[in-house]
């Protein structure tokens, strides 16, 4: 056994001899690569900006999509030099994507979106890429940008002459557009060059490039026959680059569209040419590598991106931007496709000195020449150590081999009597094992049924379990709060789940600031919370602490980059006051959360039974308003509008009536604001229209062609995207003229969403429908907007008109009529029930008159009925 241990022992030495010497050798290979990195990242490692705690703030704002190679390309450049800062700078990074929407509605919608989301933020850079967005930075950086300075990259000399004039605290990095060099190899390689074909678009960069090319083409070579491509069909484009001659080349500049405005993908555009193209094309920018071109000196989004960050860093480091002069630098790469090269049979040694050539067959030699020289001497080494090793193993083998023939029974039986103990002892283990993970899991299902797996806090099931013990009569009176995040569906709709599961944990974080001993909270589902409060005195303790509970929302949250106001509605329900079940307590503090939304977010209720009939016919109207519409249950009624001194019945307004066989005739008071808040009022306006435009173009088929039509429309309808193509649409469905039409906006929604709905009034007054704002008189105060928004005809609001009767008030109604006819909107009056007050309004030149006095709303044949008693002629 000694003797065998002694073998074992060389053998063993030998063999990590040989280990050790193949590890040194391997590490001189690549210790002056190792070397050469190492010093890479000191030298990066020293100029990491040494700044406050405060994180700098960079906004990269650029003018095309992110997937558009030349935007990409600056972008990710600037991006890169920017990741050594770490956490002391933070990049935020926008896209006004002009390529796909050239529109000044798109710089409109940023305008507001980038006011809402960075007014109040501490900009500290602006770096910009390309025109577009220098244009709109230099034109809202001190409104909504924190009046920062301005850095730019992808302008040409053109461009940045005309942009910048007259603006300071800005610099950056000129375009600089130059195809001499590629010309000069065009003509080194192609002796007998004549034509050239300029590929560019007609939009106020491509025309500006292709200016700036052909001017510098004709310096080099004045012989040169240029042909401008921008007044081509792409169609045809493709089939001329099909037919040209050995002495014609193509080189595209900006291409993005044809010469009729179709939208073009530059990349795909390039290929296509190139494909097709007989002779080469060569490319003004990178993003054309790989594409079919064959190359030359291209402009670089990376370099572009690298020139503009370094002026950042500079500015970043305390240096004022207003002594950095704009960069006017080469920032083109010289680079040929070896596939091309090889196409159209170029040699090599016409291209410039400095030329890379991509796409080149790949050689693992001329690749890897050092690795491979190195192993080729690692190899000598390792085999005359592994010849001498052989030698010495030979003899140990022979050694061994005698030693195992003495000892092969007395260790095959010890092995297997290890064996089988290991194999009893790894048993045993796994069964522990097994047992522990079981226990595990049990404990891990049950946190999981009594806790909410988003926000960690405990779930409904929870407080329905220990409901027992929580409501006692020996714990007194207790609150329970139902608390509901205001207008979360629309936030997360809008910002995207993720967005939604952060704010209901910041949500409920805050919430849980307020929890003491006798304080708990659940999440109920979705974004609903219930709070229990034990130990009150009464409904006044409660209101105090709902109070606090809305303070706490006065202020917003600061989620992935964006600041998020939400306020949450409550409703209280008292045990026992309420219930004494927590079913009860559930359902009353629902119901009383609901009254606190109808009553305008952000407040809170305290349950009254009333409350519950009030929900209770609610549900019931909301159940049968679902089916109504497809049922046939709504039916449409006509006003009439009187001239106030003809007397004549000059216009009608649309009426919505709901007959329902299950509740009745439903007042529109009653069924309009809940067909809002379940939706069901875009389906329902749009059928009140239709049916309004139907009737009128039957008034006019009949010789009634000086009625007009009035239809009252919803908020809801108004914020829809193609609201006006519907108006539209339903107009010629019919054969009516625009402006036989008048839609009705009431006072309260025109100063609640101004902003909102400004655009489409001017849409849809822009095809000559009529705006009516109806109530007037209601809201606090509407004359500004009178002024400012498309409408043309006041609806002078009855509790006015009643006044004009009552001895105890001063009636306003004529100063009214007065106001809106000075402005020059028609005014009509409704809610008329007496002549007196008629009388009052024909003196101040009222135009119209509607109500009672003359007519209640009635349906189409009665209408007809009375057009017909007014004894009218069809040809009037």
């Amino acid at each position: 056994m000694r003797k065998r241990a002694l073998l074992d022992k060389r053998q063993g030495a030998m063999i990590s001899i040989c280990f050790v010497l193949a590890i040194i050798i391997f590490f001189f290979i690549f210790i002056n690569q190792e070397i050469s990195y190492g010093a890479e990242v000191a030298s990066v490692s020293e100029e990491v900006y040494s700044g406050t705690e405060t994180a700098k703030k960079i906004l990269i704002l650029n003018s095309y999509h992110e997937g558009f190679s030349w935007t990409k390309e600056q972008n990710d450049s600037i991006i890169t030099e920017f990741q050594e800062y770490g956490s002391s700078v933070y990049i935020m990074n926008e896209f006004i994507d002009w390529k796909n929407y050239p529109y000044k509605e798109n710089l409109d919608y940023l305008y507001e979106y980038y006011s809402y989301k960075y007014e109040n933020k501490d900009i500290d850079i602006i770096i910009t890429t390309d025109d577009i967005a220098l244009n709109f930075a230099l034109g809202h950086r001190a409104n909504i940008f924190s009046d920062a300075p301005i850095i730019f990259s992808g302008v040409n000399e053109d461009g940045t002459e005309s942009i910048t004039s007259g603006f300071d605290r800005l610099t950056g990095v000129i375009e600089v557009i130059d195809p001499t060099k590629t010309i000069e190899t065009a003509l080194k390689i192609n002796p007998s060059l004549k034509n050239i074909y300029i590929v560019f678009d007609n939009s106020e960069s491509g025309l500006s490039t292709g200016k700036i090319v052909m001017d510098k083409i004709k310096k080099v070579n004045p012989d040169l026959n240029l042909i401008p491509c921008n007044n081509m069909l792409y169609e045809d484009l493709i089939e001329q680059v099909k037919v040209l001659e050995e002495d014609s080349i193509v080189y595209i500049t900006t291409y993005f569209q044809d010469v009729i405005g179709r939208v073009i993908d530059a990349v795909y555009a390039t290929n296509e040419i190139s494909l097709n193209s007989r002779v080469p094309v060569y490319h003004l920018y990178d993003f054309g590598l790989n594409n079919g071109i064959l190359g030359g000196s291209l402009l670089s989004g990376r370099v572009q991106g690298e020139l503009a960050s370094n002026i950042a860093k500079r500015v970043l480091q305390g240096e004022d931007i207003d002594d950095i002069p704009v960069v006017v630098e080469d920032s083109m790469i010289t680079v040929y496709d070896y596939k091309q090269l090889e196409r159209f049979g170029i040699p090599r040694n016409l291209l410039p000195e400095d030329a890379e050539i991509i796409n080149k067959p790949f050689s693992f030699y001329e690749a890897y020449r050092g690795f491979v020289n190195g192993v080729i001497i690692a190899f000598v080494i390792l085999i005359t150590f592994v010849i001498v090793l052989l030698g010495y193993i030979k003899k140990i083998r022979k050694m061994r081999r005698e030693l195992s023939e003495n000892h092969e029974e007395l260790t095959q039986t010890y092995e297997e009597l290890t064996a089988s103990d290991e194999e009893i002892r790894k048993q045993y283990d796994e069964m522990l094992i097994i047992n522990e993970r079981i226990r595990e899991g049990e404990e891990k299902l049950v946190y999981l049924a009594y806790h909410d797996s988003l926000t960690g806090i405990l779930n409904k099931y929870s407080l329905l379990e220990a409901s027992d013990y929580i409501f006692t009569k020996e714990k007194g009176k207790i609150a329970l709060f139902f608390i509901d995040i205001d207008n979360f569906k629309y936030v997360n709709d809008t910002m995207g789940h993720a967005f939604g599961d952060q704010l209901i944990i910041k949500v409920c974080a805050r919430l849980s600031t307020l929890l003491n001993d006798n304080a708990s909270l659940y999440r109920h589902s979705g974004d609903e919370f219930i709070l229990i409060l034990e130990n009150i005195l009464g409904t006044e303790e409660a209101e105090e602490f709902a109070q606090k509970l809305l303070d706490k929302f006065d202020f917003g949250f600061e989620l992935q980059g964006s600041f998020v106001h939400v306020g949450i509605s409550i409703g209280v329900a008292i045990y026992p006051d309420h219930g004494v079940r927590i079913e009860q307590l559930l359902e009353y503090a629902d119901i009383a959360m609901y009254h606190a939304k109808d009553k305008g977010k952000k407040n809170y209720m305290v349950y009254d039974r009333a409350m519950k009939q009030n929900f209770a016919e609610r549900v019931n109207i909301e159940k049968n308003l679902h089916g109504a519409l497809d049922n046939n249950e709504f039916k449409v009624y006509y006003q009439p509008q009187f001239d106030a001194k003809t007397q004549k019945i000059t216009g009608l307004e649309a009426l919505l009536r709901w007959e329902s066989p299950v509740l009745g005739n439903v007042s529109p008071l009653k069924f309009i604001k809940i067909a809002e808040d379940i939706h069901v009022i875009i389906p329902i306006g749009t059928w009140v229209l239709q049916q309004a435009c139907s009737f009128l173009s039957k008034l006019h088929n009949m010789g009634y062609t000086d009625i007009t039509i009035s239809v009252n429309i919803s908020i809801r309808q108004l914020l829809q995207i193609d609201f006006c193509e519907i108006v539209q649409t339903t107009l010629e469905e019919y054969n009516l003229e625009p402006e036989y039409l008048e839609l009705e906006i009431t006072e309260s929604m025109l100063i609640k969403s101004f902003d909102s709905i400004a655009q489409s009034l001017e849409k849809l007054h822009s095809i000559n429908v009529r705006i009516a704002l109806d109530d007037f008189g209601m809201g606090y105060s509407s004359l500004n907007y009178l002024t400012h928004l498309p409408i043309d005809t006041l609806k002078i609001d009855k509790s006015f008109i009643d006044t004009i009767i009552n001895p105890f008030k001063i009636s306003l109604a004529g100063q009214i009529v007065k106001l809106g006819k000075s402005i020059g909107l028609s005014v009509i009056a409704e809610g008329v029930e007496y002549e007196e007050q008629a009388n009052y309004l024909e003196e101040y030149d009222c135009d119209k008159i509607q109500g009672f006095l003359y007519s209640r709303p009635i349906p189409e044949d009665d209408i007809i009925k009375l057009l017909e008693a007014e004894g009218r002629s069809h040809n009037d």
